[in-house]
């Protein structure tokens, strides 16, 4: 069973560019034939506050759930090394993600 991939709580923000974050679901999809499950992972606090953003920005449509440190979900969290996804460094998350 594969494991899930787990983005950190502010990846999805500004600066980082969502059509950046919408091409690793897709690439990862269609070009790597992965059907990874990406979550987020914030503090519970700012679950609604996420949720909400995720809605707005369509990547609800890729980012299955959103947990919490608390809950400890196992998965490869390879995204904690980076502050921002975009275009300029989408390839290296890419390989960070699949490469390891």
């Amino acid at each position: 069973m594969p494991r899930p991939i787990i983005f950190f709580e502010g990846i999805v923000n500004p600066p980082s560019e969502i059509g950046a974050i919408r091409n690793i679901f897709i690439y990862s999809e269609i070009f790597l034939r992965r059907n990874d499950d990406f979550l987020l992972e914030t503090e519970t606090n700012n679950k609604d506050i996420y949720y909400e953003w995720l809605k707005k920005t369509y990547l609800s449509d890729y980012i299955k759930d959103i947990v919490t440190k608390e809950e400890n979900v196992q998965g490869k969290r390879v995204l904690e090394e980076f502050d921002k996804v975009t275009f300029n460094n989408f390839q290296i998350i890419i390989n960070a993600i699949y490469n390891n």
